[in-house]
């Protein structure tokens, strides 16, 4: 008997303290034969599930077993696994805690396909979620997920998705600049430290009708000309906004020539 066979049958007949030799084994054929050990249990599977030196047919092998209480361990494993055949990893999702499932969009060496199933499975099920465990999804989601609860307009979760690491300035961008983001969600973006102070975010503010107008003439102030100038002549700025930009404008000295009347507030435009 050759060396491999030798494992081979240490494997199908290990008591169960043996069997943690066989877990790392080289040889796919070890491996199948380990799991037809009647001692293995969850813990083993787990550790076979997390290989990343597994080939896919020997995955599927692991998936295709018998799953106690702790299976959802195994299977959030092998859906994490990048060798796992697609078919098998998206047919988990459905098993997994919304929990898992938040880690799974967030996991960038998850397939594509496998983290926008996760996300979809989500999103069905916000709706009827409650506020706590949305707040608690909030901070570990990713970021397509991070719009959808923003959008929901709670301050409390917008709060804690400012706490996620996947959150962005690109989203925060997009939030301000959506035009169903709800008020309190503009509001709470204007009140945080960090992404009110980021000059793309805080431009967009200025211009967002639902930025409380305190912090709308903040952001206007701390703005060099060039930005002061060009909000000037938007027509889309609201007006209490571009009043206190033409009070900036002509406290620098600067001339005011709006493209036409409409873009006027006070004053008058200086003659050439």
């Amino acid at each position: 008997m050759d060396e491999i066979e030798t494992r081979i049958r240490g494997a199908i007949d290990a008591e169960p303290e043996g069997i943690g030799k066989f877990l790392n084994d080289p040889s796919d054929k070890v491996i199948l034969s380990l799991l037809a050990n009647r001692n293995i249990n969850e813990e083993h599977l787990l550790v076979l599930a997390k290989r990343r030196d597994l080939s896919g047919s020997v995955l599927e092998a692991v998936g295709a077993r018998r799953f106690g209480p702790e299976g959802r361990r195994v299977k959030l494993a092998l859906v994490s696994n990048p060798k796992t055949p697609r078919r098998m990893a998206l047919g988990f999702l459905k098993d997994l805690r919304l929990r898992d499932l938040g880690f799974v969009t967030r996991n960038r060496s998850i397939p594509t396909e496998l983290r926008q199933a996760a996300e979809g499975i989500i999103k069905e099920k916000l709706p009827s979620l409650p506020p706590g465990m949305k707040i608690s999804l909030a901070r570990q989601v990713s970021e397509e997920l991070i719009k959808a609860l923003l959008a929901e307009g709670d301050m409390l979760v917008a709060r804690a998705c400012f706490e996620n690491p996947m959150m962005s300035e690109a989203v925060a961008l997009w939030a301000v600049n959506h035009e169903k983001t709800p008020p309190s969600t503009i509001e709470s973006i204007s009140a945080h430290p960090k992404w009110s102070a980021r000059k793309s975010v805080r431009f967009a503010l200025a211009r967002n009708p639902f930025t409380p107008i305190g912090r709308a003439i903040e952001f206007v102030q701390r703005m060099v000309i060039s930005e002061q100038r060009f909000l000037y002549n938007d027509p889309s700025v609201p007006a209490a906004v571009k009043v206190q930009v033409e009070i900036e404008l002509e406290r620098k000295g600067q001339p005011l020539f709006p493209p036409n009347d409409a873009g006027r507030i006070i004053g008058m435009p200086e003659e050439e």
